[in-house]
């Protein structure tokens, strides 16, 4: 098969590929009632997936297709193999007949005409009409759509394969699935949460401005969030950057932000922080019992709210339920143990899953 650097490529607008343009409608966050159907909206991240809702009246649905951001993070194109309901920065495009692998194929092409929209540039119904992308050309001067489908499945599954190994060696790290206790088989204790850590200290930066935003950054910022495990971007290193790295396997605990103000995440690696997030430091700690205490910290979460902020004097007397020993201590083994076999459940899932895929 030729690269694509092999081929000759043609031009086509938008409206000359697919049969259906549509955007969604608008819908106020407000008038959301939670389900179970994906609700795409204009952001970069989970395939644009925003919220699960119930069908309203008034909204527009669509499948198997692909959904453009119009504003927001605008450009921003995702394949959406599910039922879903857009938002009015949506705009879903399909044509009939299309394959999956011809839909990946389109998705990556359109979100190289990202470059050409910002905030201030949305990609309004009249842009789209004239819309240019290029694709690759059969004999006939037409898309080559076949090729388009051979390309997308040898990358498709290179993809695979180096899934497929990744989790193999992570479910051999993780070891032999041991039988243990079940949850509601333990007793269970309550636990201040300040006196299970040897130190607990704030993230240094006050304002990330100063530092530079790069995708390709080798460092994580960690903001006042719960999504994506706290980070928000990742930045340039330079050497005042280095100077406020700060050590992982810890356990941060953020004080305020949107939403997220009361919960915990767990950091594995070096990271640099916002002070709106408190990090605890501690001997027992490890990447399964961080996360199985992360999962029990959380359960407390709804006592904080953007109007009533968490601080290090709460974290003297917030308690968290733990799993005990026949000592009445935390039983740390337990937590690890446990955490491994989910783990080993789910990543021979994923292989199971994976396997289907050939």
């Amino acid at each position: 098969m030729q690269n694509l650097n092999e081929k000759v490529w043609i031009d086509k607008k938008i409206p000359e590929i697919f049969e259906h343009i549509q955007r969604g409608k608008r819908l106020k966050k407000s008038d959301h009632v939670l389900g179970k159907i994906p609700y795409v909206s204009s952001t970069a991240n989970n395939n644009g997936v925003d919220n699960y809702i119930k069908k309203i009246p008034g909204t527009r649905a669509f499948s198997n297709c692909i959904s453009l951001a119009n504003s927001g993070s605008v450009g921003v194109a995702f394949y959406e193999p599910f039922y879903y309901i857009a938002s009015d920065h949506v705009t879903a495009l399909k044509k009939e007949g299309f394959t999956v692998l011809q839909y990946l194929f389109l998705t990556s092409v359109i979100k190289k005409q990202k470059v050409n929209f910002n905030f201030n540039r949305e990609i309004s119904d009249k842009r789209i009409s004239n819309m240019r992308i290029l694709l690759p050309v059969a004999d006939n001067g037409e898309p080559n759509y076949k090729y388009m489908e051979q390309y997308a499945a040898t990358i498709r599954e290179k993809k695979l394969s180096r899934y497929r190994k990744y989790i193999q060696n992570y479910i051999k790290e993780l070891g032999d699935y041991i039988e243990i206790p079940s949850l509601d088989e333990k007793q269970w204790k309550a636990f201040v949460i300040d006196r299970l850590f040897d130190s607990i200290i704030p993230g240094k930066i006050s304002n990330v401005s100063q530092f530079i935003k790069d995708n390709n950054g080798s460092i994580e910022y960690i903001a006042a969030t719960n999504r994506n495990n706290g980070v928000l971007y990742f930045l340039q290193e330079n050497e005042q950057l280095t100077n406020n790295l700060q050590n992982g396997n810890c356990i941060g605990f953020i004080k305020d932000g949107d939403g997220s103000a009361g919960y915990a995440i767990y950091k594995q690696e070096k990271f640099v922080s916002t002070v709106n997030v408190l990090y605890g430091y501690a001997t027992w700690l490890n990447k399964y019992t961080g996360l199985f205490f992360v999962t029990a910290q959380d359960k407390i979460k709804d006592k904080y709210g953007h109007g009533y902020k968490r601080n290090k004097k709460h974290l003297k007397s917030d308690k968290i339920m733990l799993p005990i020993t026949n000592n009445g201590e935390p039983d740390f083994k337990y937590m690890e143990q446990y955490s491994k076999n989910m783990m080993l459940r789910k990543y021979k899932q994923y292989l199971t899953f994976l396997d289907i895929q050939n």
